[in-house]
């Protein structure tokens, strides 16, 4: 195993003037006049004058945060204000043009991202599981979107053969560089975070009609890993920060004293599962906890509603099926399968009919709106601080037919 670690500390100045040099001053400018005339933002920011656009962005900016209410950001807080003051300084520009960039840019961002998700969700069924047993603390994710790149004429459909196994082919990290923040912990050491907190999988959920994004800036994501020391802790900093770190949809994180945590989120709030037993498993478009079961029927409702639809509409499809899968997954990982490796590649490479199946494979006698392919199926030993992936060969070849990638981290402190 690769000892060949190199830590280095976060430097937000350093970081921010290498990003204003590859900006420049004339890019700095041309896109906050470009950007100002975003379909999206046009109407707010773009009818602003650039004087007042400006004094804005600069109150914005020096206003310190509510660090009673949002402890975390006494210390993320000074370190975008630096990041900003290396952008203009590496830019040659003043530190007020490099922050109005840096606003009118995130909130170009955030708007494109609210208005894509009033549209309809594609087929896609990413799933996510964690299982403790006797390998350890494993969590696993399987990617299934529309295909990437078009289907070649002539391709026929080959059923994969039964699962019998995966060779592997192990590599090691040859080098691992790690960021070590000012204060908290290096979020990255391989599989999980410095304290052995780790994120497993990550799948999406179609809340139409969610409510806009919050403007945070000069604050945006703030890395929950940075200050997790256990799973018990994320629910704190989860909803503390839902505000910060949008998104819509569930995640599993775990830590590698065996406890594991499913967060089920939309913009604005955030139901959590915690682990019972030793198997915890989550998948798209579905919601278990009751608030956030109930919010995501409310949400569906009203786009049934706007739409002049009903809840048997051919395009409501997606809500059914996650519901099928949820309760096929949670039956893949109550068998009697040992809770180890060969169970957990066994959920991933699971080959049940549409929409049940894990292992997806859209072939040229599918429904349009079944054609979601497996893309990566991967699953990471939090115990031993390894991950196992296997990536889809475009037609050729699906991740249950590839050999798995094992890359083996070096040990946590």
């Amino acid at each position: 195993m690769s000892d060949s670690i190199e830590i280095i500390p976060d430097r937000p100045l350093e970081e921010g003037v290498k990003a204003g040099k590859k900006l420049g001053q004339k890019r700095i400018q041309q896109g906050i006049g470009s950007l100002l005339k975003d379909k999206h933002l046009k109407d707010s920011l773009g009818a602003m004058s650039r004087g007042n656009l400006a004094a804005y962005v600069k109150a914005r900016l020096e206003a310190p945060p509510d660090t009673h209410r949002y402890p975390e950001l006494e210390d993320i807080y000074p370190e975008r204000v630096d990041f900003l003051r290396g952008l203009a300084r590496g830019a040659e520009c003043s530190l007020i043009d490099a922050a109005v960039h840096d606003y009118v840019t995130y909130r170009q961002m955030i708007e494109y991202w609210y208005w894509a998700y009033q549209l309809q969700r594609g087929p896609g069924h990413c799933t996510g599981v964690v299982l403790i047993g006797p390998d350890g603390v494993l969590g696993a994710h399987g990617a299934e979107t529309a295909p990437a790149v078009p289907r070649p004429k002539g391709y026929h459909h080959r059923p994969p053969k039964p699962y019998a196994g995966l060779r592997q082919s192990p590599t090691k990290h040859p080098k691992l560089v790690l960021r070590k923040p000012r204060t908290g912990y290096i979020q990255g050491w391989g599989t999980t975070n410095e304290k052995g907190v780790g994120g497993c999988a990550g799948t999406s959920c179609s809340t139409w009609l969610d409510e806009p994004i919050e403007d945070t800036w000069p604050i945006k994501d703030v890395p929950l890993l940075r200050f997790a020391a256990s799973i018990e802790h994320l629910p704190v900093l989860f909803r503390r920060y839902c505000l910060f770190n949008w998104g819509r949809g569930s995640s599993i994180f775990a830590d590698t004293s065996g406890n594991a945590a499913v967060f089920e989120r939309s913009y604005r709030r955030v139901g959590v599962r915690m682990l019972e037993g030793s198997v915890l498993w989550c998948t798209e478009g579905h919601f278990e906890t009751p608030e956030m079961q109930s919010y995501l029927r409310e949400k569906r409702l009203a786009y049934v509603e706007k739409a002049g639809k009903h809840l048997g509409a051919e395009d409501l499809r997606y809500a059914a099926d996650c519901g099928v899968r949820f309760t096929h997954i949670g039956e893949l990982c109550h068998q009697p399968w040992g809770r180890g490796y060969e169970h957990i590649r066994r959920i991933l490479t699971d080959h049940a009919t549409f929409p049940r199946a894990t292992c997806r494979h859209g072939g040229p006698d599918t429904d349009p709106y079944d054609q979601s392919v497996t893309q990566v199926s991967t699953f990471v030993d939090l115990t031993h601080n390894r991950r196992l992936t296997r990536v889809w060969d475009p037609w050729k070849r699906f991740p249950c037919q590839m050999p798995e990638e094992v890359l083996q981290y070096p040990a946590r402190p």
